[in-house]
C-alpha cells in the first residue's frame, strides 16, 4: 500500500440568477489522476505551503494542518487563475507556479486568509490505488466585488465553467461528457439543495468532518463502498447512499 500524499481541493461558490453555482474545471486527458474528469481546483500540498504567511483559521483544522488550506488557495491561483487571499499576484506568478519555478514564498505580499475557507469533506484514496491522496475539501465564497477572470491553466486543466450542482449532476447522469470522480459526485450531492452560496458555506462551516476512505471493487461494473456499507464497516458512516456503481460511465447509487 502506497502512502497517501497530502492534498487539498476547494469548491468556489457564487450566487447567480439560476441559483448558487460552483466553479468546475476539466482535467487534461494526459492527467495522471482521473483524466478528462470535471473537478474543483486542487492538488498536492507543497512543502512551501507550510511556511506561507497566513491570517485567520479554518474551523476544525488544527494549526499544524493549516498548510492544507494554504494549498487550496494556491491551487485556485494555479489552476483557475484567481487568488482569493490578501494581496494581488504579480504578472507571471501563476505561470511560474505551474511550471514549478516559484512558490508562494516568492510572493511575500500575498497573505493566505484562512478565514475565507470552510472545511467541507475529507477523502482518502482507497488502499488499492497506486496513487493515493489524503485530501481536504474546502468551500470558499466568491464575494460580490470579486470578478476574477477565471481560466483553465491549459496544463493540468483545459476547460472551466460555472454550473449549479443540480445541473452538474444531471449532465453526469445523462452521460453528457461530464464525468465526475466519486468525491466530486458526492460533494455536489451534498450542496445541491442549498438556496445560496452563503448557505453552502455555512453548511460546510457547521458540519462535523470525518475521513472517508472508500473501498473499491474493480471489474465490470466498478463499485465504490463508502463508510457505513456492509463492505466498508468504518466507525464513521456517511449520510445517504453508501454504494456507488459505475454504469456506462456514470455513477448510480446502489
Amino acid at each position: 500500500m502506497s502512502e497517501a500524499r497530502p492534498a487539498a481541493t476547494v469548491v468556489i461558490v457564487r450566487d447567480s440568477s439560476v441559483g448558487p453555482q460552483v466553479l468546475m474545471l476539466r482535467r487534461s486527458r494526459r492527467a495522471g489522476f482521473f483524466p478528462n474528469a470535471w473537478v474543483y481546483p486542487g492538488g498536492r500540498v507543497d512543502p512551501a505551503d507550510k511556511q506561507v504567511a497566513t491570517i485567520g483559521s479554518v474551523d476544525g483544522i488544527e494549526p499544524e494542518d493549516s498548510h492544507f488550506a494554504v494549498a487550496a488557495l494556491r491551487e485556485c491561483l494555479e489552476e483557475a487563475g484567481v487568488w482569493l487571499g490578501k494581496g494581488s499576484p504579480a504578472k507571471g506568478l501563476r505561470a511560474r507556479l505551474n511550471e514549478r519555478e516559484a512558490t508562494l514564498l516568492d510572493a511575500p505580499s500575498l497573505i493566505a486568509d484562512l478565514s475565507e475557507l470552510a472545511w467541507l469533506d475529507w477523502w482518502v484514496t482507497p488502499e488499492l490505488e497506486p496513487k493515493r491522496y489524503d485530501t481536504r475539501f474546502f468551500v470558499v465564497k466568491l464575494k460580490g466585488h470579486q470578478n476574477p477572470n477565471i481560466s483553465a491553466d491549459q496544463v493540468e486543466t483545459v476547460e472551466s465553467c460555472w454550473i449549479t450542482p443540480q445541473n452538474a449532476l444531471a449532465k453526469h447522469r445523462a452521460k453528457d461528457d461530464f464525468f465526475l470522480a466519486p468525491p466530486t459526485y458526492r460533494t455536489l450531492q451534498e450542496l445541491q439543495d442549498f438556496p445560496s452560496a452563503d448557505a453552502m458555506w455555512a453548511y460546510a462551516n457547521e458540519r462535523p468532518v470525518r475521513p472517508i476512505m472508500p473501498k473499491i471493487q474493480l471489474g465490470d461494473p466498478v463499485r465504490i463502498f463508502l463508510p457505513g456499507d456492509p463492505e466498508n464497516p468504518s466507525p464513521d458512516p456517511v449520510q445517504g447512499a453508501t454504494r456507488l456503481t459505475l454504469v456506462d460511465g456514470a455513477w448510480v447509487e446502489g
